[in-house]
């Protein structure tokens, strides 16, 4: 009998597999944020817990989890447009302050999706930085054909706030199959990023791993970070086989 991936049950088995890596489980908070002037919502995983990346805090572990509640509205022109785009949501994260890097990121997110989700390789599409070479290899030699990994630009592939820690990223999507595209259009609307609704982004990973001085002159930290976003819905989504 096939798994019923409930969303309770797909939020249960995400916190589950990061504590089996040595995750520390941090609750969801507050949608008000706390202390943090430069938000109205918290409006994404990582977003309460800035204060540890910054070092204005320590963390309880180098290595944290959540499932956090958040709200985001640059996107709400896009809701009920699209099958994907929602304004009040569920993010699931993974992260590391200092300790694990790209490979481990890779290797354990790739080892959630195929083994504990069940996802079929050839449904798994990536993106990478075009000069991220670490992270293409990582994935190709987890088992992923190089077709399914595309080399992209700053623009779709880089996380950068101006200044700050900031570095490359890589970005998971999901082939929900020749019936969410019309057109017959193919891996090309992943490959050059045209508005779809078959190739689902489900998940990123950012690598953050240079310094921004504000004029774009980058420098390696000392102390690299993992910061990643996986939309509990979505992955309900395509899980479950469902429209929207």
């Amino acid at each position: 009998m096939a798994i019923k991936w409930t969303t309770n049950r797909i939020r249960k088995a995400w916190l589950d597999f990061w504590k089996s890596k040595d995750h520390f489980e941090v609750p969801s908070k507050s949608l008000i944020p706390v202390n943090d002037p430069s938000l109205i919502w918290i409006n994404s995983g990582v977003a309460t817990l800035k204060k540890y990346f910054s070092g204005i805090e320590n963390p309880p572990a180098p290595r944290l989890v959540n499932s956090q509640k958040a709200i985001r509205t640059n996107d709400i022109e896009n809701v009920g447009l699209t099958s994907r785009h929602h304004t009040f949501f569920e993010m699931l994260g993974n992260f590391s302050i200092g300790n694990y890097f790209k490979k481990d990121a890779i290797t354990w997110g790739f080892e959630l999706l195929t083994k504990v989700f069940g996802f079929a390789k050839d449904k798994l599409y990536f993106t990478v930085y075009k000069d991220d070479k670490e992270a293409y290899d990582t994935w190709v030699s987890c088992g992923v054909d190089p077709s399914h990994i595309t080399k992209c630009d700053k623009d779709r592939n880089f996380w950068d706030v101006g200044q700050g820690p900031c570095g490359p990223c890589t970005e998971i999507y999901y082939d929900r199959g020749e019936k969410y595209d019309p057109k017959h259009i193919g891996v090309e609307l992943f490959q050059k990023d045209i508005e779809n609704d078959r190739y689902v982004e489900i998940w990123n990973i950012v690598f953050s791993q240079y310094n921004n001085d504000g004029k774009n002159n980058y420098t390696e930290l000392a102390h690299k970070n993992i910061d990643t976003g996986c939309g509990l819905e979505r992955l309900s989504c395509v899980l479950q086989d469902a429209y929207t």
